[in-house]
């Protein structure tokens, strides 16, 4: 149960230097505007709007100052991730939750591009010399659209600038040293914060983490590694619950025959025969719904009702967008961000080859994986690589707890080893020996020992593992979202069915955007 909030003020107030105001979206919260360097180091130059928003802390007597929060991406809005009240109720106590939208996000000068550069990427497997030298041109004519949509910001949306912008927004809410709550993409933020402002971390939760040291080798292998392992626990799962669909049954043979009659073009959509189901899309579907929970059960109907047949009773036609609804031009921070942050290019197509041939040997289940955990996505991307990959070198007192699942499919528990690995003693990493994408919000023992440690400074002891919940559908509750933290949407309605991830994208549109 969330406390209640207290009344907002009845007029704008200006608090270290941030002039808050009611929120348009929600008046119970406070919503105001940060202006920073558009390149901080040319801090005389242009200029942009960083969009925030605060909850009070609801006992003032109590309160510690803020807590900086940003859900991950990268694109994820900080402020939508204020504005639901997610956080527990101690945390909302002790702390202004201050949430804020990174540059070229949502409110804070968002990259935009137009739809149909986007939809112009080639969608299929990047298996010939000539398909990878589509996939270049096509990249970087999006870029140039991006950039003429969206200024000189579009040039400088990389992590080392965002720390700067937190540092700013951390000056300008009265506290001395970071509080920061960063989930997913925003762990790096929270690593490279700590790494350039040692003095200044107070209390700092890495939740889901990144690892940057990984060249573009690397990141495809420990990607496609993780992905697997995901998949495995599916199997696994699948294998002793005798409310599993394939319950009983050979389920990774099952899934190769699957794979094969989607490669040669014989797995028809039940819901629109029209259109052949193909292995990305099945690749995709497993790993979308696997992401943020353990949804062994609907994924294993879903399969199991495509390898029959049978029709689910909805039209997917129908249930589809028409190209006159879409708008022209939409955000799109995602694939700027992460090719700015991440040097993923490979030399040429023969290099490319090499990297998926690797990142297929430790994913043998996962043909022609997202294009995200590839990095094809940057295969053409123009933009300076401004924050290149390398090991972290802290040097921070006080400690950072870095929090991971154990079979995690965004962010794997390699990329949490690697990261503590970097960081020695001057971090902690408390495991989740459960699935799913973010943390907290999921158990009791692991969101108290992260509150523990924001409110108190108490930092787990080493080697801290806390229990899996039993996966969705098992324990004779009906299925919930799949969300468990903010990245993926306010959670919904108790008993609400699951939010699955599409077995099929929208028409042209690329499936590592679903």
């Amino acid at each position: 149960m969330l406390i209640p909030l207290a009344p907002p003020p009845a007029s704008a107030e200006v608090v270290e230097g941030v002039q808050w105001v009611p929120c348009e979206q929600d008046a119970s919260a406070l919503c105001g505007t940060l202006e920073v360097p558009v390149d901080w180091a040319d801090p005389d130059g242009p200029t942009i709007d960083l969009a925030l928003a605060k909850r009070p802390a609801t006992d003032p007597e109590a309160r510690r100052g803020s807590l900086v929060v940003n859900p991950g991406g990268p694109g994820g809005s900080g402020v939508d991730s204020a504005l639901w009240a997610w956080y527990s109720d101690d945390l909302r106590r002790h702390f202004d939750i201050v949430g804020f939208d990174p540059r070229g996000v949502a409110r804070s000068a968002p990259v935009r591009c137009a739809l149909d550069k986007i939809l112009g990427l080639p969608t299929g497997a990047i298996t010939t010399a000539a398909a990878f030298d589509e996939m270049v041109a096509a990249s970087r004519a999006l870029a140039d659209d991006c950039r003429t949509h969206s200024g000189p910001v579009f040039d400088h949306v990389d992590t080392l600038q965002v720390i700067q912008d937190i540092d700013a927004i951390r000056a300008a809410v009265g506290d001395a040293k970071l509080n920061f709550f960063g989930m997913s993409y925003g762990t790096l933020m929270a690593q490279q914060y700590a790494e350039r402002y040692p003095d200044r971390v107070g209390a700092i939760v890495a939740d889901s983490t990144m690892d940057h040291s990984q060249d573009a080798r690397g990141f495809a292998v420990t990607q496609a590694a993780t992905g697997q392992d995901t998949f495995n626990e599916f199997v696994a799962g699948c294998a002793r619950l005798s409310e599993c669909a394939l319950y009983g049954r050979d389920i990774r043979q099952f899934w190769h025959r699957l794979l094969g009659r989607a490669e040669r073009g014989e797995l028809p959509d039940p819901d629109d025969p029209s259109y052949k189901i193909t292995p990305r899309d099945l690749v995709n579907f497993v790993l979308g719904n696997l992401n943020y929970q353990p949804y062994w059960l609907a994924i294993a109907s879903e399969l199991e009702r495509l390898a029959a047949g049978r029709p689910s009773g909805t039209s997917a036609a129908a249930a589809r967008r028409s190209a006159d609804d879409e708008p022209t031009v939409v955000d799109f921070a995602y694939q700027a961000v992460l090719c700015q942050d991440w040097n993923l290019k490979p030399r040429d197509f023969a290099e490319w080859q090499s990297i998926l041939a690797d990142a297929q040997l430790a994913a043998p289940d996962l043909p022609d994986p997202p294009r995200a955990a590839t990095g094809a996505i940057c295969l053409g991307w123009p933009t300076p690589v401004r924050n290149p990959q390398r090991p972290i070198t802290p040097t921070n007192e006080t400690k950072l707890l870095f929090v991971n699942s154990l079979h995690d499919p965004a962010t794997g528990y390699n990329w949490a080893l690697g990261a503590a690995a970097q960081f020695g003693t001057h971090a902690e990493l408390l495991t989740y020996e459960g699935w799913g994408h973010i943390v907290y919000g999921r158990v009791a023992c692991a969101d108290e020992a992260i509150d523990r440690y924001l409110i108190d400074g108490v930092v787990p002891a080493a080697g801290t593992r806390c229990a899996a919940a039993p996966p969705p559908g098992t324990t004779g509750e009906q299925v919930r979202g799949r969300s468990a933290g903010p990245e993926a949407g306010p959670a919904p309605e108790e008993g609400a069915a699951p939010e699955m991830v599409p077995l099929r994208a929208e028409p042209g549109l690329p499936t590592w955007l679903r």
